[in-house]
């Protein structure tokens, strides 16, 4: 699958007129402040809209976190996507794996809608064992035994469009053995994050990342001047740059994410969780860790450690063996 072929084949389906993108561009300032306002979308061509728009910078940074944790999600046959809007985990996914099951929890029947007509014109084929459904309602509502058993559950840009979403997530992720979480990399969202990851621990579940630092401490977590995130640079489609007036072929997408298990799985070295400073001698940064979180590395002490460690962005995995590997 192709994703311009996609956005393509979206709007040349979808698009009726152009007063739709001002709604667009209405419901991105709901997004803003969704307490206040309603980003419920429940029009064919709006939603189809959003899936070339925000959808594909949302498969984006999905990729890029299954991409660095392949062996994980590896395991993953069966998946339960609540609030998955038109199925962007699915398609995200498809691009490294196929599951036995994916059920989109949706509460617009206009999301569910383009799911299948996407489902149909660009995975039918390429997997064709896949199970795809969806169950019509909003997810707060849901007991936990109305939810099917599964290998992974995620939450991406969930939380963020409405308050008090968090209050039933112990009993939403009941039947899963693992839960990824994906917020927008704002203040906002990794407070979403670090409360999810609080009840979650309670829960039982135990970190598989982003956070290194050991027994749930988060040397973030009280910071007023930064907070944890990444950023994924998202090239954009020729439509995509139409509907957001934009001029340049990519955007920066930040994120925050919190991927976790039932069955505790060991991550090799330290999370890197500032934006490395670089000189011609030393690159510093800082590392989700409960102690010494400062880490400078000079090329006159190690330069084979330097080479590489040089390399690194916000995000990466430091191991004090750097060199080495």
């Amino acid at each position: 699958m192709v994703q311009y072929d996609m956005d393509d084949f979206l709007y040349s389906n979808y698009l009726v007129d152009y007063s739709k993108k001002r709604n667009l561009e209405d419901l991105f300032c709901a997004y803003q402040s969704p307490a206040q306002r309603n980003t419920y979308i429940n029009d064919p061509g709006l939603a189809a809209l959003y899936m070339i728009t925000r959808g594909r910078s949302i498969m984006g940074v999905i990729e890029k976190i299954i991409s660095q944790y392949l062996d994980v999600f590896d395991d993953v046959g069966s998946v339960v996507d609540f609030g998955g809007g038109p199925g962007t985990f699915l398609f995200a996914l498809s691009k490294f794996k196929m599951v036995n099951s994916y059920i989109n929890v949706e509460r617009s029947d206009a999301f569910i809608g383009i799911m299948n007509v996407l489902v149909e014109e660009f995975l039918s084929s390429s997997t064709p064992h896949t199970h795809v459904d969806s169950i019509s309602c909003n997810y707060l509502k849901l007991e936990p035994q109305d939810i099917p058993t599964n290998d992974l559950c995620v939450f991406s840009y969930t939380f963020c469009e409405c308050d008090n979403s968090l209050v039933g997530l112990a009993s939403l992720v009941e039947n899963s053995n693992m839960v990824l979480i994906i917020e927008p990399g704002t203040p906002s969202g990794f407070n979403n994050i670090i409360q999810a990851r609080d009840k979650l621990i309670e829960k039982g579940f135990s970190i598989i990342a982003p956070c290194t630092a050991s027994n749930g401490f988060c040397p973030l977590r009280n910071s007023g001047s930064d907070w944890c995130h990444f950023v994924e640079r998202i090239d954009r489609s020729r439509v995509q740059r139409h509907l957001k007036n934009g001029v340049l072929g990519y955007e920066y997408e930040k994120y925050s994410y919190l991927l976790m298990s039932k069955y505790p799985v060991h991550t090799v070295g330290k999370r890197i969780i500032s934006r490395p400073n670089y000189t011609k001698h030393s690159v510093s940064f800082d590392i989700c860790s409960e102690k010494s979180s400062h880490i400078i590395v000079t090329k006159r002490e190690n330069k084979d450690k330097f080479k590489i460690v040089k390399k690194s962005i916000r995000g990466d995995l430091y191991r004090e063996d750097q060199s080495k590997t």
